[in-house]
């Protein structure tokens, strides 16, 4: 389905949000700074500019509090909703009780979103990671993709 808008779904702090038609948003603009890529997971925390990179693709924390899955052209397929003013992180939160997530903080504005995850019944999920295929996955719930 190339060339088709997505519309995702993104759990946030204050209820569920609907991404959708990022074309020509700040989201699908590609990020101004260097970017450094972390690998392909993470299960600590993603500060700004960091990225997740995998054949291409990129998630990454934006300093505009965004964090945005990009494919290998650069466009964007995926983004969180957040803003923060070049402040924000994205933060793992592995839980044994309840389902694992990625707190999107900011140091002036605190808790600006959160993306949910899940564990399987016999798996925990211990972390956030992006695969060969452009698919953005909490835990073993896949929350974006291209």
């Amino acid at each position: 389905m190339v060339g088709t808008k997505r519309a995702l779904a993104v759990a946030l702090a204050a209820g569920a949000v609907t991404v959708s038609g990022l074309s020509g948003t700040a989201a699908a603009q590609p990020a101004a700074a260097a970017v450094t890529c972390v690998g392909t997971a993470f299960s600590g925390t993603l500060g700004v500019n960091q990225a997740l990179c995998n054949s291409g693709y990129t998630l990454t924390m934006q300093d505009n509090g965004d964090l945005v899955l990009r494919r290998k052209d650069q466009s964007a397929c995926y983004a969180s909703g957040t803003r923060a003013p070049g402040d924000a992180s994205a933060v793992f939160v592995m839980r044994h009780v309840g389902a694992p997530y990625i707190d999107i903080n900011s140091t002036s504005q605190g808790n600006i979103g959160r993306i949910m995850g899940a564990h399987t019944g016999a798996h925990l999920g211990t972390d956030a990671s992006l695969n060969g295929n452009g698919e953005f996955w909490v835990g073993y719930k896949k929350v974006g993709y291209c």
